[in-house]
């Protein structure tokens, strides 16, 4: 069975939470920003990830590229808002995910299996 066969018949989407960071309450988003302060992914797996983020903002070429570690967690910071593509691999080089996400705020994008 090929990665993205694999990924299909989980069936449900394994970024399981899409989490805005709240913090404290004191620090306030400014809403015309063209960035986020901080976008990250946590690794929940069995297995180290890699997770490939692309975004075409403004006729400007986004790619990020991340490798997790099990029960770790990386960010990027300052990211310009907008609709990125992002694929999760697993060590052997399977597809285990992929798809959008529109990042318009700060976010923790949590990897189960």
């Amino acid at each position: 069975m090929s990665g993205l066969d694999r990924g299909l018949a989980i069936g449900n989407i394994l970024v399981q939470g899409y989490m805005a960071f709240k913090g404290n309450g004191t620090k306030s988003v400014d809403p015309n920003a063209k960035t986020v302060e901080s976008f990250c992914f946590e690794n929940k797996m069995d297995e180290k990830i890699t997770i490939k983020l692309n975004g075409k903002i403004e006729d400007e070429e986004v790619k990020k590229e991340f490798v997790i570690q099990k029960d770790e967690k990386e960010c990027t910071y300052n990211l310009p808002k907008g609709i990125y593509t992002y694929e999760v691999l697993l060590s052997s080089k399977d597809v285990y995910q992929k798809g959008e996400y529109k990042v318009l705020e700060e976010t923790l994008m949590t990897i189960n299996h």
